[in-house]
């Protein structure tokens, strides 16, 4: 049996997507279903981000308080988590200083190493913009139907489980 020339012994063939009902047509394989799916978050984070954004906080410094939510941190570990340079990090930090949204101290047990956390007006801050973002996808969520809002309850679980790997 003859084999197309796009494939060969190493190229696997595309997994089939197991939904036939798929609402994307173009979803035939595991890869296409990737990219619309890379695509749908990516769109939906976007939106979510411009539908939220405020004055009072950036998207960079809105994820900055998040990781101060459960404990303090150095800058070096929030630039860690949140994936970019110490000096991208360090200015997110200033800005976050100037509007007393945190506080940064010397270590008690490293005189070398300076720990961030949340104020009180940052916590407020963080809970402000989250309460925002909630609402507005929460009015998105409320205009589906039961079997819609299924379905994205179990992508969600599905898309944090993802994530978490």
């Amino acid at each position: 049996m003859a084999r197309p020339d796009h494939v060969n012994e190493t190229t696997p063939a595309p997994k089939p997507i197991q939904d036939p009902a798929s609402d994307t047509p173009e979803a035939n394989t595991t890869g296409d279903l990737a990219a619309e799916l890379r695509l749908a978050v990516m769109r939906a984070a976007r939106r979510m981000r411009i539908e939220s954004s405020s004055d009072a906080v950036s998207p960079g410094q809105y994820s900055v308080l998040a990781g101060l939510r459960s404990e303090e941190r150095t800058i070096g570990e929030l630039a860690a988590i949140e994936r970019v340079s110490a000096p991208s990090m360090t200015r997110i930090v200033k800005g976050l200083l100037e509007a007393g949204l945190i506080t940064r101290t010397v270590s008690a047990q490293d005189a070398r190493r300076a720990l961030v956390a949340l104020t009180p007006a940052g916590a407020a801050a963080f809970n402000a913009a989250r309460n925002q973002r909630t609402a507005w996808m929460a009015q998105r969520v409320e205009a589906l139907d039961a079997a819609d809002r299924a379905t994205l309850a179990r992508a969600a679980v599905l898309l944090q489980g993802m994530s978490a790997k």
